[in-house]
C-alpha cells in the first residue's frame, strides 16, 4: 500500500539511482514512529504468524534502511542465522509493508541483537511503496546547513537555511535578532510546502516555488500534514534542537 497517493506519487528517479549505487543506509530517530517486526518460519516455508507451530514474529526497532537493505535492534532472545528468510514487516499510522528479507549478519551488542538485512523486493508494488517510504525517511534525515545569516534578511529577521538532495527538501528558519529564538520556518518537501510561525497553525501549500504556491485541497492538506508530522519526527542532528521542536509543535 502506498503512503501517499496524491503527493510523493514516484520517489524521486535521482534519489533512487544514488541510494541504488551507494546503498546509503538512512537513520531512523526513536521518535520516528514506525513500528518494525522481523518474522521467521522455521520450517523453511513462507513466513508464518506467532500463533503458526514454527513462526516467529520478534519485535524491534529499525536503525537504518536503504533501498538494498535495513538494520534492525532485536531483543537478546531473538534467535537466527545468517542466511535465514524472513520478512521485516512495518506499520506506520495504519499503513502496513511487508519486505521479504534475508539474514547477512548479525552483531551482539549491549542494547540487543543487531540484525542486517537483506531485501528481496521482486514484487513492484512493494517495492514503489517501499522506495517512497525511503524518500519520507529522506526529506528529513539528509538535511544538511546550507546558509546561516549573521545579519537581519529583509523581513528583518535572522535567517538560516537546510537543503536535502538537489533541493528537494529545504527548510528555512527565521530567527529573532534579539535572543535568537525560533520565529517562523518554511519548509519544502518536494512539490508541497509547509509554512508556520510563532502563534499561528501551520499553512500546507501545494507548488515547490513559494512565489506560485497555492493553498492545498482538503485532501492534499490531509496528506501534507501527516507527511510532515513523520518528516518533523526525523530530522537530521544537523537541524537544531530548538528549531526541531518547533517544527514538531506545528506537526501536532
Amino acid at each position: 500500500m502506498l503512503f501517499f497517493k496524491r503527493i510523493l506519487k514516484e520517489p524521486a528517479r535521482e534519489t533512487v539511482r544514488k541510494e541504488r549505487r551507494g546503498a546509503r543506509r538512512l537513520a531512523l530517530n526513536p521518535e520516528f514512529p514506525l513500528k518494525a517486526v522481523l518474522s521467521f518460519d522455521r520450517r523453511g516455508g513462507t513466513v508464518a504468524p506467532m500463533s503458526l507451530a514454527g513462526g516467529t514474529d520478534w519485535p524491534g526497532r529499525l536503525l537504518d534502511c536503504s533501498e538494498v537493505g535495513a538494520r534492525i535492534r532485536l531483543g537478546p532472545g531473538a534467535l537466527a542465522c545468517r542466511g535465514d528468510i524472513c520478512e521485516l514487516r512495518l506499520s506506520l499510522d495504519g499503513f502496513k509493508l511487508t519486505v521479504p528479507c534475508r539474514v547477512t549478519n548479525l552483531r551482539v551488542e549491549s542494547d540487543g541483537i543487531h540484525f542486517g538485512l537483506q531485501h528481496e523486493l521482486a514484487n513492484e508494488a512493494v517495492r514503489t511503496a517501499y522506495r517512497q517510504l525511503l524518500e519520507v525517511v529522506a526529506l528529513g534525515a539528509t538535511l544538511k546547513l546550507s546558509s546561516r545569516k549573521t545579519r537581519r534578511d529583509d523581513s528583518g529577521y535572522l535567517m538560516e537555511e537546510y537543503l536535502a538532495g538537489d533541493g528537494v527538501s529545504r527548510l528555512t528558519v527565521w530567527r529573532e535578532p534579539a535572543d535568537r529564538k525560533v520565529s517562523a520556518f518554511a519548509f519544502r518537501l518536494k512539490e508541497c510546502q509547509v509554512r508556520a510561525a510563532r502563534g499561528r497553525p501551520a499553512e500546507y501549500l501545494s507548488g515547490a516555488n513559494a512565489a506560485t504556491a497555492r493553498p492545498a485541497t482538503p485532501a492534499q492538506a490531509g496528506e501534507i500534514q501527516r507527511l510532515f508530522a513523520w518528516v518533523a519526527s526525523n530530522l537530521a542532528a544537523a537541524v537544531p534542537e530548538d528549531a526541531r521542536d518547533f517544527l514538531r509543535q506545528h506537526a501536532g
